[in-house]
């Protein structure tokens, strides 16, 4: 963190006479030295020393007169300076027993703070800087586009090929089915020609059967015949 010169313009704010020891502000301005001025405020609200709320009202007057009459913003403030010098000391008496009389002592402080103005981080750069950067930018810009590009391609050429291979493999799958169709067809018809065959079959043995009973029958019916004419 870059804190400007003492010769350029500090900020300054303070509270001069303010009740409280110089010992006991102290203690709380070392919490804020060299602090950013939010930082510093966060600190101070959450700190439990009776100075604390006084050396935050110093803060942030400092910090208004930092934006009235430069315009720089409380980010970009640091508390350069935060000290406590002593003050006029009030002398009271206390009564105490046997008419005896002790003393107190009521002293103060004056509670100064500076801030300093420091560069922000995001600081434009000079204009050759500048121009150097831009050149690299559309360098790099470009390389980035050209690369872009290719990864596109690339992936539009897998996109083909995988959409290709499960066009082949629909198509592999199709002619399976119809070879598989054929081949159950085939199949039908085979067993209804055996069917048809064993039918035939069974027709022709049970023709054979008949004929066989009825040339039986008419060969007994000669035998008798042949009889009664003897008898005759």
């Amino acid at each position: 963190m870059a804190v400007k010169s003492e010769t350029e313009i500090l900020f300054k704010a303070s509270h001069r006479n303010a009740r409280i020891s110089a010992r006991k502000a102290r203690l709380v301005m070392d919490l804020i030295r060299g602090q950013k001025a939010e930082k510093a405020l966060v600190r101070l609200e959450y700190c439990d020393r009776r100075a604390s709320p006084m050396i935050r009202k110093v803060l942030e007057s400092a910090i208004a007169n930092a934006a009235q009459m430069s315009g720089v913003e409380s980010e970009n403030l640091v508390v350069h300076k935060a000290y406590a010098d002593e003050g006029a000391t009030m002398k009271r008496w206390r009564p105490r027993s046997m008419g005896r009389a002790f003393p107190r002592l009521k002293r103060s402080c004056h509670l100064s703070v500076a801030l300093a103005a420091v560069e922000s981080e995001g600081t434009a750069p000079t204009a050759d800087v500048e121009e150097t950067i831009t050149e690299e930018a559309v360098i790099e810009e470009a390389a980035a586009e050209e690369a872009v590009a290719e990864e596109a391609v690339s992936e539009g050429d897998a996109v083909d090929v995988a959409e290709e291979e499960v066009e082949e493999n629909d198509s592999g799958e199709e002619t399976d089915a119809g070879e598989d169709e054929a081949s159950e067809d085939a199949v039908a018809e085979d067993s209804s020609e055996e069917d048809s065959s064993e039918e035939d079959g069974g027709a022709d043995e049970t023709g054979a059967a008949e004929e066989e009973d009825s040339g039986g029958e008419s060969d007994a019916s000669e035998d008798s015949e042949e009889e009664g004419d003897s008898e005759s």
